[in-house]
């Protein structure tokens, strides 16, 4: 009989006492008996790290765990292992999840995994995670799924059934993980340190010939928000609501700064921020509006695999509603977005796309079901290969990227002679502690862009 897999998946449930509206748990199933139930340990750890965690690390954390389950099981094969072949099984799954699983063999026995190679970094940051694991009062692996022989417990000094500790008894495989007593990564799993050098861009003049040519208003909002909105990540602009473009008079409400009759484009977090459109709501958090409203998760919440999964990086957000201000770079580029904001917000009134779903970029031209859905990342990476292409440039090649217009906006911003600091505040890389102070770093900003002006 075939066995079952995956063996665990991950679930968001609301859960009292806990810093979160909603919490990421593991379901796991017992692949003799059958039983599914969610693993309570792994419950009480994800309350802990949502005292000082946001919502999406504590998701990281959490499906982390869950997929060293999975890999566990077909590593294992259902059998008992040593303590020493559980202990390689961490090294075994980091160049898995290094090399991904999708060139191996229909007949591997971790075929099923369907696992994309992942970065260094990913891989270095999911080590932490199930060290953080191990090391949370919280844990107590159930024995059942790592079948954990009772003769190797009994040999283990503090008698204990727990697999991390059991990778922690064994030092000779972990000698060297471990600097002053503290586990560390792995080395060859540690990102390579190298001064960061020279970040390629697509010149100014290719941008505008792309922006120019695109006739579609959403793309063609979304290329010059990229290109002139003070380096955002598209993962950013597509987790933008309707309610987060706004009339310039917005500015003094939120930031304490006048008005520049520019359109006010919003980065909100898109889990906690509290900015649903309206001043005079109660403190829900936009996870809890989703959830309450559309019965579904945050963008960056979702599966990786899921089409409509949108991350959204670390980024400085101020205030009681967690956002951040768009500041233009181009006031002839912020009126020509304006321009498609007017098109789209017209689309979206006509079709009353607020009935489902929340989002501002949208697909306007799709002949399906698609039509008025969020866009997704691969429809907006197609279309901006298919825009490079219209203008007779190979997409793609010497920073020729969306990620590429991240680092035009950059230089841009140094052309300009803008100061380091008001960089980082625009960017959203600058330390600020209060929002008094976000205030007037914020003022600071506007008077430099302002004097460019004139």
């Amino acid at each position: 009989m075939a066995q079952p897999f995956p063996v665990a998946v991950t679930a968001y449930l609301s859960i009292c006492n806990c810093d979160h509206a909603a919490l990421p748990v593991v379901f796991s199933q017992d692949p003799e008996l059958g039983e599914c139930n969610v693993c309570m340990d792994i419950v009480k750890w994800a309350s802990q790290l949502s005292a000082n965690l946001g919502t999406i690390s504590v998701r990281q954390h959490v499906a982390a765990v869950c997929r060293f389950m999975n890999f566990y099981h077909l590593y294992s094969q259902g059998q008992k292992l040593s303590v020493q072949d559980q202990t390689m099984s961490v090294f075994a799954y980091m160049d898995f999840r290094g090399t991904g699983t999708k060139h191996l063999n229909s007949d591997h026995l971790l075929h099923a995994l369907d696992w994309d190679g992942v970065a260094k970094t990913t891989v270095s940051s999911e080590f932490k995670f199930l060290e953080s694991y191990a090391g949370s009062d919280a844990r107590t692996l159930d024995r059942r799924l790592f079948r954990l022989p009772m003769s190797e417990v009994k040999n283990l000094r503090d008698q204990t059934d727990d697999f991390f500790i059991h990778l922690a008894k064994h030092r000779h495989f972990w000698a060297d993980l471990r600097g002053d007593d503290n586990i560390r990564t792995p080395k060859r799993f540690r990102p390579t340190s190298r001064q960061k050098g020279f970040r390629p861009f697509p010149p100014e003049e290719e941008i505008r010939l792309i922006i120019a040519a695109e006739s579609n208003s959403v793309f063609r909002a979304i290329w010059i928000l990229l290109t002139y909105g003070a380096s955002h990540r598209i993962s950013e602009v597509l987790n933008i609501w309707q309610v987060g473009i706004l009339p310039s008079s917005y500015n003094r409400e939120f930031f304490g700064i006048p008005a520049d009759d520019l359109p006010l484009v919003l980065i909100a977090h898109p889990n906690e921020s509290t900015w649903l459109g309206d001043f005079n709501t109660n403190k829900m958090t936009r996870m809890e509006y989703l959830l309450n409203k559309y019965g579904f998760q945050p963008r960056p919440d979702r599966s990786s695999s899921d089409v409509l999964y949108a991350g959204f990086k670390t980024k400085k957000l101020f205030g009681d509603y967690l956002i951040a201000k768009t500041w233009w770079l181009n006031e002839g580029a912020a009126l020509a977005f304006n321009e498609c904001v007017n098109e789209i917000q017209a689309f979206h009134l006509r079709h009353r796309t607020s009935r489902k779903h929340p989002y501002f970029f949208i697909n306007m031209f799709a002949r399906d079901g698609r039509l008025g859905e969020p866009l997704t990342m691969k429809r907006v990476s197609k279309a901006w290969a298919d825009a490079c292409k219209r203008v007779g440039i190979t997409p793609h090649v010497r920073g020729r990227n969306l990620h590429g217009l991240r680092h035009f906006t950059k230089f841009y911003m140094d052309e300009l002679r803008l100061s380091a600091s008001s960089i980082q505040t625009m960017r959203g890389d600058h330390s600020i502690i209060s929002q008094d102070e976000y205030g007037q770093c914020a003022t600071k900003v506007n008077q430099a862009l302002t004097n460019m002006k004139h």
